[in-house]
């Protein structure tokens, strides 16, 4: 019981820097939104690099449980939209292949997964 609370509250922190992050986006406040994804990140426990660099089973493993997982998507796909704001296209589409190895780990792609994931790939010009 105390360890799912523990991982609930540590989705939930991630989920509050992400709508921060995506706020500081629209405000154009990159630097700050940057930042805020960087907390999201350590709520999680997982250093977002890693993310980038580590095959999605053993990130699976290390994340260990499926609304972590989920959530790393989500701050994955809110970075590729900073990236994109900021015309970074290549560092973008990294974080989208990331996020859309990531996300076929999960047990059930959530619909809003789908959509985002289908419409960065659209404007990234990029395939899987």
């Amino acid at each position: 019981m105390f360890q799912r609370d523990y991982i609930m509250r540590a989705v939930q922190q991630a989920a509050e820097a992400l709508a921060r992050a995506l706020r500081l986006l629209l405000q154009k406040k990159p630097e700050e939104a940057e930042q805020a994804l960087q907390e999201g990140y350590a709520a999680l426990g997982i250093d977002r690099e890693l993310l980038l660099l580590l095959d999605a089973e053993t990130l699976r493993r290390q994340l260990g449980d499926e609304e972590k997982l989920s959530m790393a998507v989500r701050l994955l796909l809110g970075e590729a939209e900073l990236k994109l704001a900021g015309g970074e296209a290549g560092a973008a589409a990294k974080r989208w292949r990331a996020a859309a190895r990531l996300s076929e780990q999960l047990a059930e792609l959530p619909e809003d997964f789908s959509q985002e994931l289908a419409r960065l790939q659209r404007l990234l010009g990029v395939e899987r």
